[in-house]
């Protein structure tokens, strides 16, 4: 299966398309900040409504600080991740290889991508998350790993069609893979 490519549909944005938006909300756009403001809404919000005395002005304050607290949670959870892989488009190590990769779509609302990828004697069990612009196909693939220097797990794997952001609970394992 090395050196297929995986289909590309209409509405799927091209590899640079991906990068420049990797760069965009990873670089230049505060997310940061705007986590910062959603927590600030969220307390705020549930200082009020602890005040309040009326019933339906406490279920809206409970509301919007609920909501307000899940977006800042959503945010920060992503944010690092962003952050690496904006990284990790300009500097880092880059390792050539071929990924295994499994797309499990058994479940629509949650896909599971996982991929393993040999780096010298070691093999790289990567898990990512959903991938913007592109959709990615189970198969042997030639990509480009980039690891940043001070960063546990690599930043990004670039692939001909699409970038892959690895979680956190990817894992380098020592040994070749069978």
């Amino acid at each position: 299966m090395a050196g297929q490519h995986p289909g590309k549909a209409k509405h799927e944005l091209s590899l640079k398309q991906q990068i420049d938006y990797i760069r965009r909300f990873g670089e230049a756009w505060p997310l940061r900040g705007v986590a910062v403001v959603c927590a600030l809404v969220m307390i705020a919000g549930f200082c009020a409504f602890l005040v309040s005395s009326q019933e339906s002005v406490k279920v809206l304050l409970l509301f919007v600080s609920g909501v307000s607290g899940l977006l800042a949670l959503a945010i920060g959870t992503q944010v690092s991740g962003l952050q690496r892989a904006a990284r990790a488009t300009r500097t880092g190590r880059r390792v050539r290889g071929v990924i295994n990769l499994v797309v499990d779509r058994s479940d629509s609302e949650n896909v599971l991508i996982t991929g393993e990828m040999q780096e010298g004697s070691a093999v790289w069990t990567l898990h990512f998350g959903r991938p913007f612009g592109w959709t990615p196909q189970t198969g042997a693939w030639p990509c480009e790993m980039v690891l940043i220097s001070d960063e546990p797990v690599p930043a990004l794997v670039l692939m001909e069609h699409g970038l892959l952001l690895p979680t956190r609970k990817s894992q380098k394992n020592l040994g070749r893979r069978s």
